[in-house]
Protein backbone atom coordinates (compact mmCIF):
# COMPACT_ATOMS: atom_id res chain seq x y z
CA UNK A 1 0.00 0.00 0.00
CA UNK A 2 1.57 3.08 -1.28
CA UNK A 3 0.88 6.21 1.70
CA UNK A 4 1.60 10.03 0.68
CA UNK A 5 4.63 11.55 2.29
CA UNK A 6 1.96 13.75 3.90
CA UNK A 7 0.56 11.44 5.68
CA UNK A 8 4.20 9.41 6.52
CA UNK A 9 4.80 12.54 8.53
CA UNK A 10 1.58 12.68 10.26
CA UNK A 11 2.26 9.00 11.70
CA UNK A 12 1.19 6.51 8.85
CA UNK A 13 2.95 3.71 8.28
CA UNK A 14 3.04 1.18 5.44
CA UNK A 15 1.57 -2.41 6.46
CA UNK A 16 4.46 -4.64 6.51
CA UNK A 17 4.83 -8.01 3.76
CA UNK A 18 4.93 -11.30 5.83
CA UNK A 19 8.29 -12.94 5.60
CA UNK A 20 8.72 -15.85 3.09
CA UNK A 21 8.89 -19.09 5.10
CA UNK A 22 12.25 -21.53 5.35
CA UNK A 23 12.39 -23.94 2.55
CA UNK A 24 12.25 -27.36 4.22
CA UNK A 25 15.42 -29.54 4.31
CA UNK A 26 15.70 -32.31 1.59
CA UNK A 27 14.49 -35.45 3.04
CA UNK A 28 16.29 -38.71 3.28
CA UNK A 29 14.64 -40.22 0.14
CA UNK A 30 16.14 -36.92 -2.11
CA UNK A 31 19.81 -37.62 -0.86
CA UNK A 32 19.66 -41.08 -2.20
CA UNK A 33 18.19 -40.25 -5.47
CA UNK A 34 21.01 -37.65 -6.33
CA UNK A 35 23.90 -39.95 -4.93
CA UNK A 36 22.28 -42.94 -7.35
CA UNK A 37 22.47 -40.31 -10.10
CA UNK A 38 26.15 -38.67 -9.58
CA UNK A 39 27.33 -42.85 -9.21
CA UNK A 40 25.70 -43.51 -12.83
CA UNK A 41 27.26 -40.72 -14.44
CA UNK A 42 30.49 -41.50 -12.72
CA UNK A 43 30.26 -45.21 -14.60
CA UNK A 44 29.47 -43.86 -17.84
CA UNK A 45 32.36 -41.83 -17.76
CA UNK A 46 34.99 -44.18 -16.81
CA UNK A 47 33.49 -45.89 -19.93
CA UNK A 48 35.19 -45.52 -23.67
CA UNK A 49 34.01 -46.59 -26.98
CA UNK A 50 38.14 -45.76 -28.09
CA UNK A 51 41.61 -48.16 -27.91
CA UNK A 52 44.30 -46.76 -25.12
CA UNK A 53 47.14 -45.92 -27.73
CA UNK A 54 44.87 -43.03 -28.90
CA UNK A 55 44.08 -42.40 -25.57
CA UNK A 56 47.90 -41.97 -24.77
CA UNK A 57 48.30 -39.74 -27.74
CA UNK A 58 45.96 -37.56 -26.61
CA UNK A 59 47.61 -37.42 -23.32
CA UNK A 60 50.90 -36.32 -24.79
CA UNK A 61 49.89 -34.25 -27.11
CA UNK A 62 50.55 -31.02 -26.46
CA UNK A 63 49.69 -27.26 -28.41
CA UNK A 64 52.42 -25.39 -30.34
CA UNK A 65 53.71 -22.18 -29.44
CA UNK A 66 52.76 -19.60 -32.27
CA UNK A 67 56.39 -17.69 -33.69
CA UNK A 68 56.67 -14.51 -35.33
CA UNK A 69 55.36 -13.41 -38.34
CA UNK A 70 58.30 -13.01 -39.80
CA UNK A 71 59.34 -15.80 -42.49
CA UNK A 72 62.80 -15.94 -43.40
CA UNK A 73 63.80 -16.09 -46.94
CA UNK A 74 65.52 -19.34 -47.78
CA UNK A 75 69.56 -19.31 -49.03
CA UNK A 76 69.21 -19.69 -53.19
CA UNK A 77 71.66 -20.51 -55.47
CA UNK A 78 70.70 -16.92 -57.16
CA UNK A 79 71.24 -15.70 -53.39
CA UNK A 80 75.14 -16.79 -53.43
CA UNK A 81 75.93 -15.70 -56.70
CA UNK A 82 74.60 -12.07 -55.98
CA UNK A 83 76.74 -11.82 -52.49
CA UNK A 84 79.51 -13.48 -55.04
CA UNK A 85 78.81 -10.48 -57.14
CA UNK A 86 78.77 -7.77 -54.34
CA UNK A 87 82.12 -9.08 -53.02
CA UNK A 88 83.96 -8.73 -56.53
CA UNK A 89 82.56 -4.91 -56.31
CA UNK A 90 84.69 -4.03 -53.60
CA UNK A 91 87.85 -5.12 -55.17
CA UNK A 92 87.11 -3.86 -58.83
CA UNK A 93 89.82 -1.45 -60.89
CA UNK A 94 87.49 1.44 -60.09
CA UNK A 95 87.31 1.24 -56.25
CA UNK A 96 91.11 0.78 -56.16
CA UNK A 97 91.21 4.03 -58.13
CA UNK A 98 88.42 6.13 -56.45
CA UNK A 99 89.24 8.09 -53.57
CA UNK A 100 86.44 6.79 -51.03
CA UNK A 101 86.91 3.60 -52.01
CA UNK A 102 90.14 3.51 -51.68
CA UNK A 103 89.93 4.78 -48.31
CA UNK A 104 87.51 2.26 -47.55
CA UNK A 105 89.94 -0.68 -48.03
CA UNK A 106 92.99 0.68 -46.59
CA UNK A 107 91.37 1.04 -43.24
CA UNK A 108 90.75 -2.81 -42.95
CA UNK A 109 93.61 -4.19 -44.83
CA UNK A 110 95.62 -7.17 -42.68
CA UNK A 111 98.29 -9.50 -43.08
CA UNK A 112 97.43 -13.11 -43.56
CA UNK A 113 99.83 -15.81 -43.75
CA UNK A 114 102.76 -13.17 -44.59
CA UNK A 115 100.34 -11.65 -47.37
CA UNK A 116 99.37 -8.17 -47.48
CA UNK A 117 95.81 -7.25 -48.39
CA UNK A 118 93.54 -9.05 -46.68
CA UNK A 119 90.07 -7.82 -45.34
CA UNK A 120 88.49 -9.99 -43.08
CA UNK A 121 84.62 -11.04 -43.72
CA UNK A 122 83.67 -9.28 -40.42
CA UNK A 123 84.61 -6.06 -41.72
CA UNK A 124 82.80 -7.06 -45.50
CA UNK A 125 79.58 -7.64 -43.97
CA UNK A 126 79.44 -3.78 -42.95
CA UNK A 127 80.18 -2.99 -46.45
CA UNK A 128 77.04 -1.22 -48.27
CA UNK A 129 77.31 -3.54 -51.04
CA UNK A 130 76.55 -6.35 -49.32
CA UNK A 131 75.01 -4.89 -45.81
CA UNK A 132 71.67 -4.23 -47.75
CA UNK A 133 71.62 -7.99 -49.05
CA UNK A 134 68.20 -9.63 -47.49
CA UNK A 135 68.55 -12.36 -45.99
CA UNK A 136 71.34 -10.85 -43.86
CA UNK A 137 74.87 -12.19 -45.12
CA UNK A 138 76.43 -14.18 -42.74
CA UNK A 139 80.83 -15.33 -42.76
CA UNK A 140 79.00 -18.89 -43.82
CA UNK A 141 77.11 -17.43 -46.55
CA UNK A 142 80.58 -15.99 -48.04
CA UNK A 143 82.10 -18.51 -47.70
CA UNK A 144 79.55 -20.83 -49.74
CA UNK A 145 79.07 -17.90 -52.32
CA UNK A 146 83.15 -17.66 -52.99
CA UNK A 147 83.57 -21.34 -53.15
CA UNK A 148 80.80 -22.53 -55.37
CA UNK A 149 81.17 -19.06 -57.48
CA UNK A 150 84.70 -18.42 -57.63
CA UNK A 151 86.19 -15.13 -59.22
CA UNK A 152 89.41 -14.61 -60.92
CA UNK A 153 90.47 -11.80 -59.55
CA UNK A 154 89.85 -12.87 -55.51
CA UNK A 155 92.20 -14.86 -53.31
CA UNK A 156 91.06 -16.57 -50.35
CA UNK A 157 92.89 -17.08 -47.45
CA UNK A 158 93.68 -20.93 -46.04
CA UNK A 159 91.37 -20.04 -42.82
CA UNK A 160 88.52 -19.15 -45.13
CA UNK A 161 87.47 -16.51 -43.57
CA UNK A 162 89.72 -13.27 -45.38
CA UNK A 163 89.90 -12.50 -49.48
CA UNK A 164 92.13 -10.21 -51.15
CA UNK A 165 92.85 -8.44 -54.60
CA UNK A 166 95.17 -11.03 -56.67
CA UNK A 167 97.84 -8.43 -56.96
CA UNK A 168 99.11 -9.51 -60.30
CA UNK A 169 95.34 -8.60 -61.84
CA UNK A 170 96.01 -5.06 -60.67
CA UNK A 171 96.46 -2.57 -62.70
CA UNK A 172 95.25 -3.49 -65.98
CA UNK A 173 96.53 -2.56 -69.39
CA UNK A 174 93.45 -0.69 -70.32
CA UNK A 175 93.83 1.54 -67.05
CA UNK A 176 95.52 4.87 -67.64
CA UNK A 177 97.43 6.17 -64.49
CA UNK A 178 95.47 9.23 -63.46
CA UNK A 179 91.89 7.46 -64.56
CA UNK A 180 89.95 10.36 -63.75
CA UNK A 181 91.89 13.18 -65.15
CA UNK A 182 91.84 11.27 -68.61
CA UNK A 183 89.51 13.08 -71.23
CA UNK A 184 88.72 12.14 -74.99
CA UNK A 185 88.39 15.18 -77.69
CA UNK A 186 84.90 15.77 -77.08
CA UNK A 187 85.96 15.93 -73.27
CA UNK A 188 84.11 13.02 -71.90
CA UNK A 189 86.40 11.35 -68.98
CA UNK A 190 87.40 8.09 -68.65
CA UNK A 191 84.71 6.26 -66.64
CA UNK A 192 82.00 8.20 -67.92
CA UNK A 193 82.83 6.74 -71.52
CA UNK A 194 81.95 3.10 -69.74
CA UNK A 195 79.12 4.64 -67.43
CA UNK A 196 75.53 3.66 -68.14
CA UNK A 197 71.69 4.47 -66.64
CA UNK A 198 69.40 1.50 -65.57
CA UNK A 199 66.06 1.55 -64.96
CA UNK A 200 65.50 -2.05 -63.82
CA UNK A 201 62.04 -3.65 -64.09
CA UNK A 202 62.38 -4.33 -60.08
CA UNK A 203 62.60 -1.43 -57.82
CA UNK A 204 64.10 -3.21 -55.05
CA UNK A 205 67.05 -4.54 -57.27
CA UNK A 206 68.00 -0.31 -57.20
CA UNK A 207 68.84 -0.48 -53.70
CA UNK A 208 71.22 -3.60 -53.71
CA UNK A 209 74.06 -3.12 -56.08
CA UNK A 210 74.70 -6.75 -55.92
CA UNK A 211 71.58 -7.64 -57.50
CA UNK A 212 71.82 -4.78 -59.89
CA UNK A 213 75.20 -6.17 -61.08
CA UNK A 214 74.06 -9.73 -60.94
CA UNK A 215 71.15 -8.99 -63.38
CA UNK A 216 73.02 -6.90 -66.01
CA UNK A 217 75.40 -9.68 -66.22
CA UNK A 218 73.97 -12.79 -65.82
CA UNK A 219 70.79 -11.71 -68.20
CA UNK A 220 72.05 -8.52 -70.15
CA UNK A 221 74.19 -10.49 -72.77
CA UNK A 222 77.07 -7.92 -72.05
CA UNK A 223 79.91 -7.77 -74.29
CA UNK A 224 83.47 -9.30 -73.36
CA UNK A 225 85.27 -6.07 -72.86
CA UNK A 226 82.43 -3.99 -70.82
CA UNK A 227 83.11 -6.91 -67.75
CA UNK A 228 83.54 -7.23 -64.79
CA UNK A 229 81.11 -4.63 -63.74
CA UNK A 230 83.03 -2.07 -62.15
CA UNK A 231 80.80 -0.12 -59.76
CA UNK A 232 77.40 0.34 -59.25
CA UNK A 233 75.90 3.57 -57.78
CA UNK A 234 72.68 4.22 -56.72
CA UNK A 235 71.84 7.63 -57.87
CA UNK A 236 68.62 8.40 -59.60
CA UNK A 237 68.17 4.85 -59.39
CA UNK A 238 71.65 3.20 -60.73
CA UNK A 239 74.70 4.28 -62.59
CA UNK A 240 76.62 1.23 -63.80
CA UNK A 241 80.25 1.36 -64.39
CA UNK A 242 81.76 -1.32 -66.98
CA UNK A 243 84.98 -2.54 -68.00
CA UNK A 244 84.86 -1.20 -71.43
CA UNK A 245 83.33 1.88 -73.68
CA UNK A 246 80.13 2.51 -74.74
CA UNK A 247 80.68 5.45 -76.78
CA UNK A 248 81.35 3.10 -79.99
CA UNK A 249 77.56 3.54 -81.70
CA UNK A 250 77.82 1.00 -83.57
CA UNK A 251 78.70 -1.51 -81.06
CA UNK A 252 75.76 0.02 -78.50
CA UNK A 253 73.41 0.23 -80.96
CA UNK A 254 73.44 -3.34 -81.84
CA UNK A 255 73.40 -4.17 -77.98
CA UNK A 256 70.55 -2.18 -77.45
CA UNK A 257 68.70 -3.86 -80.21
CA UNK A 258 68.30 -7.18 -78.06
CA UNK A 259 66.67 -5.38 -75.53
CA UNK A 260 68.21 -7.75 -72.58
CA UNK A 261 67.70 -7.21 -70.05
CA UNK A 262 63.71 -6.96 -70.67
CA UNK A 263 61.61 -4.04 -69.92
CA UNK A 264 65.32 -2.13 -68.75
CA UNK A 265 65.55 1.13 -69.65
CA UNK A 266 69.20 1.72 -70.32
CA UNK A 267 71.14 4.89 -72.19
CA UNK A 268 74.54 5.96 -71.91
CA UNK A 269 75.54 8.82 -69.56
CA UNK A 270 75.80 11.39 -72.02
CA UNK A 271 72.57 10.74 -73.81
CA UNK A 272 71.27 11.14 -69.83
CA UNK A 273 73.25 14.46 -69.55
CA UNK A 274 71.89 15.84 -72.64
CA UNK A 275 68.25 15.08 -71.34
CA UNK A 276 69.18 16.02 -67.89
CA UNK A 277 69.73 19.80 -69.71
CA UNK A 278 66.56 19.18 -71.60
CA UNK A 279 64.86 19.03 -68.19
CA UNK A 280 65.95 21.42 -66.31
CA UNK A 281 65.62 24.38 -69.65
CA UNK A 282 61.99 23.34 -69.56
CA UNK A 283 62.30 24.18 -65.67
CA UNK A 284 63.87 27.31 -66.47
CA UNK A 285 61.41 28.37 -68.79
CA UNK A 286 58.92 27.21 -66.73
CA UNK A 287 57.10 25.63 -68.79
CA UNK A 288 56.87 22.51 -66.20
CA UNK A 289 53.69 21.15 -65.21
CA UNK A 290 53.04 21.60 -61.61
CA UNK A 291 54.61 19.63 -58.68
CA UNK A 292 57.52 19.13 -61.36
CA UNK A 293 59.40 22.80 -60.70
CA UNK A 294 62.79 22.35 -58.65
CA UNK A 295 65.35 23.89 -57.81
CA UNK A 296 68.29 24.13 -59.34
CA UNK A 297 70.76 21.54 -58.47
CA UNK A 298 74.56 21.90 -57.04
CA UNK A 299 76.62 19.80 -58.71
CA UNK A 300 79.44 20.64 -57.09
CA UNK A 301 78.17 18.90 -54.02
CA UNK A 302 77.58 15.96 -55.57
CA UNK A 303 79.21 12.58 -56.00
CA UNK A 304 81.81 12.64 -59.06
CA UNK A 305 79.84 9.45 -60.70
CA UNK A 306 76.21 11.69 -60.51
CA UNK A 307 77.32 14.91 -61.95
CA UNK A 308 76.89 15.68 -65.62
CA UNK A 309 79.35 14.54 -68.42
CA UNK A 310 82.20 17.20 -69.00
CA UNK A 311 80.89 18.06 -72.22
CA UNK A 312 81.17 22.02 -71.80
CA UNK A 313 80.65 22.65 -75.66
CA UNK A 314 77.84 20.55 -76.97
CA UNK A 315 75.91 20.88 -73.30
CA UNK A 316 76.38 24.30 -73.17
CA UNK A 317 74.82 25.03 -76.84
CA UNK A 318 72.12 22.32 -76.29
CA UNK A 319 70.89 23.96 -73.05
CA UNK A 320 71.08 27.57 -74.87
CA UNK A 321 69.28 26.64 -77.69
CA UNK A 322 66.75 25.55 -75.92
CA UNK A 323 66.27 28.43 -73.74
CA UNK A 324 66.32 30.76 -76.74
CA UNK A 325 63.47 30.79 -78.68
CA UNK A 326 63.67 31.31 -82.45
CA UNK A 327 63.75 34.66 -84.00
CA UNK A 328 60.45 35.46 -85.62
CA UNK A 329 60.53 37.99 -88.41
CA UNK A 330 59.58 41.32 -87.26
CA UNK A 331 56.36 42.05 -89.41
CA UNK A 332 56.06 44.98 -91.49
CA UNK A 333 54.32 48.18 -90.95
CA UNK A 334 51.95 50.07 -93.29
CA UNK A 335 52.41 53.14 -92.98
CA UNK A 336 49.53 55.33 -94.33
CA UNK A 337 50.32 57.44 -97.95
CA UNK A 338 50.53 60.84 -97.15
CA UNK A 339 48.13 62.72 -99.11
CA UNK A 340 49.79 65.00 -101.47
CA UNK A 341 49.43 68.66 -100.81
CA UNK A 342 48.15 71.07 -103.59
CA UNK A 343 49.37 73.23 -105.20
CA UNK A 344 48.18 76.85 -103.92
CA UNK A 345 45.96 79.01 -106.58
CA UNK A 346 48.16 81.61 -108.58
CA UNK A 347 47.80 85.14 -108.51
CA UNK A 348 48.21 86.69 -111.67
CA UNK A 349 47.82 85.73 -115.67
CA UNK A 350 50.97 83.37 -115.10
CA UNK A 351 51.12 79.78 -112.86
CA UNK A 352 54.22 78.29 -111.57
CA UNK A 353 54.82 74.47 -112.09
CA UNK A 354 56.27 72.34 -108.39
CA UNK A 355 59.85 71.55 -108.74
CA UNK A 356 60.20 67.54 -109.52
CA UNK A 357 62.93 65.79 -107.15
CA UNK A 358 66.57 66.42 -106.91
CA UNK A 359 67.75 62.63 -107.40
CA UNK A 360 65.79 62.92 -110.81
CA UNK A 361 67.61 65.77 -112.04
CA UNK A 362 69.99 65.32 -115.33
CA UNK A 363 73.06 66.80 -115.86
CA UNK A 364 72.90 70.21 -118.14
CA UNK A 365 73.49 70.19 -121.78
CA UNK A 366 75.52 72.43 -124.01
CA UNK A 367 73.94 75.90 -124.11
CA UNK A 368 73.10 75.37 -128.04
CA UNK A 369 71.07 72.18 -127.26
CA UNK A 370 69.11 73.95 -124.51
CA UNK A 371 68.03 76.90 -126.84
CA UNK A 372 67.19 74.56 -129.63
CA UNK A 373 65.22 72.65 -126.83
CA UNK A 374 63.24 76.02 -125.42
CA UNK A 375 62.20 76.83 -129.26
CA UNK A 376 60.67 73.75 -129.63
CA UNK A 377 58.42 73.92 -126.79
CA UNK A 378 57.30 77.80 -127.18
CA UNK A 379 56.24 76.82 -131.06
CA UNK A 380 54.37 73.79 -130.26
CA UNK A 381 53.07 72.56 -126.49
CA UNK A 382 52.88 69.27 -125.90
CA UNK A 383 50.60 67.28 -123.89
CA UNK A 384 52.18 65.37 -120.95
CA UNK A 385 53.81 62.14 -121.67
CA UNK A 386 53.26 58.70 -120.15
CA UNK A 387 56.81 58.45 -118.60
CA UNK A 388 55.61 61.09 -115.95
CA UNK A 389 52.61 59.23 -114.89
CA UNK A 390 55.05 56.33 -114.17
CA UNK A 391 57.70 59.31 -112.45
CA UNK A 392 54.90 59.93 -110.10
CA UNK A 393 54.48 56.64 -109.24
CA UNK A 394 57.67 55.74 -108.25
CA UNK A 395 57.55 58.89 -106.34
CA UNK A 396 54.58 58.10 -103.95
CA UNK A 397 56.52 54.59 -103.54
CA UNK A 398 59.21 56.32 -102.34
CA UNK A 399 57.62 58.50 -100.13
CA UNK A 400 59.89 61.60 -101.42
CA UNK A 401 59.08 65.29 -100.22
CA UNK A 402 58.11 67.74 -102.83
CA UNK A 403 59.58 71.02 -102.65
CA UNK A 404 56.82 74.12 -102.89
CA UNK A 405 56.94 76.02 -105.91
CA UNK A 406 57.58 79.62 -105.36
CA UNK A 407 54.66 82.08 -106.31
CA UNK A 408 55.88 84.15 -109.37
CA UNK A 409 53.78 87.65 -110.35
CA UNK A 410 54.69 88.42 -114.03
CA UNK A 411 54.60 87.94 -117.28
CA UNK A 412 56.11 84.18 -117.79
CA UNK A 413 55.96 81.37 -115.36
CA UNK A 414 59.50 80.02 -114.35
CA UNK A 415 60.09 76.28 -113.19
CA UNK A 416 61.34 76.50 -108.77
CA UNK A 417 63.99 74.22 -108.61
CA UNK A 418 63.80 72.59 -112.03
CA UNK A 419 66.60 73.14 -115.30
CA UNK A 420 65.12 74.38 -118.55
CA UNK A 421 65.43 70.37 -119.88
CA UNK A 422 62.98 69.26 -116.96
CA UNK A 423 61.07 71.88 -118.18
CA UNK A 424 60.52 70.13 -121.30
CA UNK A 425 60.39 66.42 -120.17
CA UNK A 426 57.31 67.24 -118.52
CA UNK A 427 55.51 69.02 -121.27
CA UNK A 428 54.78 72.08 -119.06
CA UNK A 429 53.41 74.90 -121.11
CA UNK A 430 54.82 78.54 -121.72
CA UNK A 431 54.06 81.28 -122.31
CA UNK A 432 53.97 83.40 -125.73
CA UNK A 433 55.27 86.16 -126.77
CA UNK A 434 51.74 87.78 -126.54
CA UNK A 435 51.65 86.92 -122.63
CA UNK A 436 48.93 84.53 -123.27
CA UNK A 437 48.81 80.75 -121.48
CA UNK A 438 48.32 78.04 -123.84
CA UNK A 439 45.71 75.92 -123.06
CA UNK A 440 47.71 72.22 -122.52
CA UNK A 441 49.58 74.64 -119.30
CA UNK A 442 46.68 76.13 -118.01
CA UNK A 443 44.84 72.36 -117.25
CA UNK A 444 48.00 70.85 -115.92
CA UNK A 445 47.82 74.25 -113.31
CA UNK A 446 44.51 73.52 -112.20
CA UNK A 447 45.25 70.09 -111.80
CA UNK A 448 48.24 70.65 -109.66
Amino acid sequence: MFVPRALRLKGVREPQRPKAAKAAAPSLTDKVESSTKDAVVEVIDRTTTTSSASQQENANHNPKERGSRFTITPVTPEYLAQLSAGVQLIFTDYALEEESRWKWLQTYYRTVDGKDGFIHFSAILDHPNISSMKPEATQPYLQQALQRYPSKILEISQNGYNVRRVPSSYPPAFLPKNSFAEVDDDGVSFWDQRTIYIEPHLRNLCQTPAKAAYWLQEHGQLRSKWLPIQAVHMLCCAFVVLSGSVMHEGTWTKWRAAEKPENWKIMTKVEHTKRTAEYLAMLAKNTAPRGMQKEWIDYGRMPRIARPVAWPRKTELLYIEYLEDPEEPKAKRKHKKKKKKHAKKVIGENATDPGEDKEEEKEENDEDKDDEDEDEVLEEPKEPKEPKAKRKHQKKKKKKKRTKSKKVIGENAINAGEDEEGAEEDGEGINDEDGEDDEPSRKRKRHA
